[in-house]
């Protein structure tokens, strides 16, 4: 018997709208030596009988703590050498797990690759792609790992790459995946960039990443500020690490201001003053012209809300 080549782990709640493409984009792979792992939160809209449908899945469903701690949870129970993560809602395009073997045969010490993206949409019986994003390049790697797109759905990791280095910090909802790639970086893990498009995300009002929804609505609001106090959390525990790498520590200051000023936009927008003094607090805390900042961030955006160049 071949020994287990991949992990591909989805955690999904109440997702039968989309579970079975999902499913059949990792059967289509091709891949004998794979196993699927879902790790359903106690779906009650149908997803456990769609899910019987296949027998080879290994299906856990439980209460958990969110999402990253479902994962944790399929990561602790794979076998296989890499772990990948699909969502539930999204797609691997064909020969995106070939293509890491390939790699991964003549770079017996990788410890992971990294491929583009793209974002689709469904209109009727119409697929359209929405976004292309190339997979990570060298000259721009901090950027990308701190806040371009990290994206790390397109990664697949040694399974021991977790023993090692850690496990995805549950504590957080939405940002788990940014600050465990944060972690391999800072670590020193470089993945293997792979030409082309090896991951597809599904574009949907319910998604928490891809909606065409903005943050004026005010359930979107809600959600970018949750997931902004995230972000600013990990942001300021690596500057106030002095394992940072400088270059690492760079990007973060950058972002930092640029986050402070979304959350305090956000929440000024939806008059939540208390999440618009965190952002005031945020901003000053490691940048004391932080409110000049803030104004000229402002200013960019009305420019841009009415039509003129931002620039």
């Amino acid at each position: 018997m071949l020994p287990v080549a991949f992990s591909i782990i989805t955690p999904c709640l109440n997702a039968r709208t989309f579970i079975a493409e999902a499913i059949e984009s990792v059967l289509a792979q091709q891949i004998p030596n794979a196993e699927h792992i879902i790790m359903d939160g106690g779906s009650t809209d149908g997803t456990l009988e769609i899910l019987r449908e296949y027998p080879h899945l290994i299906v856990v469903s439980e209460p958990d703590n969110g999402m990253y701690d479902a994962i944790n949870k399929g990561i602790k129970i794979s076998r296989g050498e890499w772990i990948g993560l699909l969502n539930a809602d999204d797609l691997y395009p064909a020969g995106s797990l070939k293509q890491t073997l390939e790699v991964a045969a003549n770079n017996p010490q990788m410890q992971a690759v990294n491929g583009g993206f793209a974002v689709f949409e469904d209109n009727g019986k119409e697929r359209k792609i929405v976004r292309v994003s190339p997979s990570i390049d060298n000259d721009e790697f901090w950027f990308r790992i701190v806040r371009g797109s990290t994206a790390p759905n397109t990664w697949f990791i040694r399974r021991s790459t977790f023993g090692s280095l850690g496990y995805f910090d549950s504590r957080y909802r939405y940002a788990a995946d940014r600050e465990m790639i944060m972690r391999l970086a800072r670590a020193g893990l470089r993945p293997i960039s792979l030409p082309g498009v090896n991951y597809y995300f599904r574009q949907h009002e319910a998604s928490a990443t891809f909606s065409k929804q903005d943050s004026r609505n005010r359930e979107r609001g809600e959600i970018r500020i949750k997931i902004i106090l995230e972000a600013l959390a990990i942001k300021e525990d690596y500057l106030e690490d002095k394992n940072t790498p400088d270059e690492m520590r760079k990007e973060i200051f950058a972002s930092h201001s640029l986050a402070s000023y979304k959350l305090a936009a956000t929440a000024l927008y939806h008059r939540k003053w208390i999440q618009f003094l965190d952002g005031i607090r945020h901003g000053c805390r490691y940048n004391v012209l932080w409110p000049a900042t803030f104004l000229v961030y402002l200013t960019r955006r009305l420019k841009k809300e009415a039509g003129f160049d931002a620039e």
